[in-house]
């Protein structure tokens, strides 16, 4: 998302989702969502932008459990 003014930051979320996954799994696969907001460069177009503070989000989900890692 980009913030309405460049001195505010921007949110880039990356969703994941699987069944049956325990604790440690769910942990994986939101490491796994952040690493491909950095690997696809997801930012590039924001900082083309001038918004220098980005907010990454990766999220997992499975079932009724969710996990968030920020960078």
């Amino acid at each position: 998302m980009f913030p309405k003014q460049n001195s505010l930051p921007g949110i880039i979320i990356e969703v994941k989702w699987d069944t049956d996954l325990d604790d440690k799994a769910l942990d994986k696969l939101a490491t796994k969502a952040l690493e491909q907001i950095d690997n696809k460069n997801y930012e590039a177009e924001m900082r083309d932008d001038g918004i220098t503070d980005i907010i990454k989000f990766g999220m997992a989900f499975s079932g009724k459990h969710v996990l968030i890692k920020t960078r």
